[in-house]
């Protein structure tokens, strides 16, 4: 599905979520939860592609290259911590959201480091859900959340169960891989994952 498709299916969604709402019985607690939250990613406007793939592979330099930018970290050993979401902003800023306090708070870009990578947040001790890098990219206006994860395989455990819980929040993937080597067990891993997910609407290499 391309851009142009998605647009069109997203403005069609809302009145197929209600008609499917008002036809479930009112006992079906868990499945209008679920239209609920759909209802709610639509009024947001928002798809979040999901780049994956095992550490050192260059996704960080991957989504750098996609946004024009150089503003996310990158390195050659495990980096990324934290799920990371690059947004569109009226400003450079970067907001953070806790995992136990329901807290948010806002830090300049140039602080990033220090809350998403492993020199700066090991094992991500600060206890950071996520991290949303806001830029005034034009690529980013229509609502895309492109998200950095942990590399899958990564000898820091936190890091690979971190990437896999935030997988069912994808509307997309693009899984970063070698030419150099055949797929890891990670990465094969996660294909048959995907494969077997309805959540997602397609997935690129």
């Amino acid at each position: 599905m391309d851009l142009s498709e998605y647009e069109h299916s997203k403005f069609e969604l809302p009145e197929v979520l209600r008609s499917a709402s008002a036809l479930l019985p009112n006992e079906e607690y868990e499945r209008r939860q679920r239209i609920r939250d759909l209802q709610a990613r639509l009024a947001e406007d928002r798809f979040n592609l999901v780049v994956v793939g095992r550490f050192s592979r260059g996704k960080t330099s991957l989504m750098n290259a996609v946004i024009g930018s150089d503003r996310l970290p990158t390195g050659i050993v495990p980096l990324t911590s934290v799920i990371t979401t690059v947004t569109y902003g009226s400003k450079e800023q970067v907001v953070l959201e806790y995992q136990d306090r329901g807290m948010r708070s806002q830090i300049p870009l140039e602080a990033l480091p220090d809350y998403i990578t492993q020199a700066g947040n090991p094992g991500n001790s600060k206890k950071i859900k996520v991290a949303e890098v806001q830029l005034p990219s034009d690529v980013l206006r229509r609502g895309s959340y492109f998200v950095d994860t942990p590399g899958l395989g990564s000898p820091i455990l936190e890091n690979t169960r971190t990437t896999e819980s935030f997988l069912p929040e994808a509307d997309a993937f693009i899984l970063v891989t070698g030419y150099e080597s055949p797929l890891s067990e990670d990465e094969v891993r996660f294909l048959r994952g995907v494969s077997n997910s309805a959540r997602a609407g397609s997935l690129w290499f």
